[in-house]
């Protein structure tokens, strides 16, 4: 009977014990539990997001355009002295160099002109000697008063006339030379035979078309342009050539001229780009240029996500301690996913990037990675 009374006295100070320390655990447990409750609840109502950094870079802006080759130098060669044309020393596509022989007129008039120019001037030098030594005597003798001023007169007279003679048929030798000289036909410039009009033996005059010359090194590109680009075009702006008649060959280059007037059919202006060809480019190829019109430097620039359409009008949601303020900006160019902020944003600045279009101002945020 003792025992059992003992017994039941050591279970009731141990229910004492422990019934206490269990609610304590139970009720920690279920505070834990409501802590944890409210905290996923709390972050279930933040919008997740990536967040991006507005960055400051240059931006250039490049026109497109389709345009054609053509060669700057293409000289029409014409006869510069009249005759028979005695040989026809090149062919069509052929290449020639500077000062290379052409053709030939054949010039035996001009050899007997100047054979007769040398001869009359040969003659004409004899008599002014003599004329030289009768006048010098005359006005020996009018020193002496053996002889009267008109006798001395005459005598210089005929010496001037003798002169002048002479001097014409010193010219007349200049052009007997002149002339066979330009009898023999040269290329004024490196490049190919493009057209040849004449054939061996024909009769040509002064001025009579003979043959075309293409320099195939010295190119101009043609570029037309929308009229509303050309406030924007002007000498010196960088372009980029490529030619398919040369794939894969890249010439970077200057804008050489504007045109000053704009083509009525088609409203273009046109611009031009001197060049040297690279190798395989030819006239009359098409090109493609690439002009940078413009360039803003240090521009502020976001991804095109990151840009959200509202009904107050444009803005951003710039990223602050977890929660998304909205700013108004405005918008520039757009290029290769990204917009250009021309106000309301400072390089530098956080915003929301994917997500951006679910937000609120002022609403909590969970950032996530990208």
């Amino acid at each position: 009977m003792r025992l059992r009374q003992a017994w039941s006295k050591v279970i009731n100070t141990r229910f004492n014990i422990i019934f206490p320390c269990l609610f304590m655990v139970m009720t920690t447990l279920a505070w834990g539990s409501e802590q944890q409750s409210g905290a996923q609840e709390a972050n279930s109502r933040r919008t997740p997001v990536t967040a991006t950094t507005a960055i400051s870079r240059d931006i250039e802006v490049w026109e497109s355009s389709v345009g054609q080759l053509e060669t700057r130098v293409e000289p029409l060669i014409a006869a510069e002295v009249e005759g028979q044309l005695g040989s026809m020393n090149v062919e069509v596509g052929e290449l020639i160099k500077q000062g290379q022989l052409l053709a030939e007129i054949i010039a035996d008039d001009f050899h007997l002109s100047e054979a007769m120019a040398e001869a009359d001037i040969d003659r004409l030098e004899a008599l002014l000697h003599a004329q030289h030594l009768k006048t010098e005597r005359y006005r020996a003798l009018v020193r002496k008063e053996l002889t009267n001023q008109s006798t001395l007169d005459d005598a210089e007279a005929q010496e001037a006339a003798l002169q002048a003679e002479l001097a014409s048929f010193r010219v007349r030798l200049q052009q007997a030379q002149r002339d066979i000289k330009k009898a023999r036909i040269t290329s004024p410039v490196d490049g190919r035979i493009d057209e040849i009009r004449v054939s061996q033996g024909s009769y040509v005059t002064v001025g009579s078309p003979l043959m075309r010359i293409t320099n195939l090194q010295r190119l101009r590109a043609r570029l037309p342009y929308p009229e509303t680009l050309l406030p924007q075009l002007r000498s010196g702006l960088p372009v980029r050539l490529t030619s398919p008649s040369a794939p894969g060959v890249t010439v970077q280059s200057s804008v050489s001229d504007v045109r000053p007037s704009v083509t009525i059919g088609s409203r273009a202006a046109q611009i031009i780009i001197n060049v040297e060809n690279p190798g395989p480019w030819k006239p009359g190829a098409t090109v493609t240029g690439t002009v940078r019109v413009a360039l803003h430097e240090d521009a502020i620039m976001l991804p095109e996500v990151s840009v959200v359409l509202r009904p107050a009008g444009t803005i951003v949601y710039v990223l602050k301690e977890g929660i998304a303020v909205q700013r108004m900006i405005t918008t520039g160019l757009r290029q290769n996913g990204y917009v250009e902020i021309l106000s309301g944003l400072e390089a530098g600045e956080q915003v929301a990037a994917d997500g951006a279009a679910f937000l609120t101002d002022g609403a909590p945020v969970d950032v996530k990675d990208s």
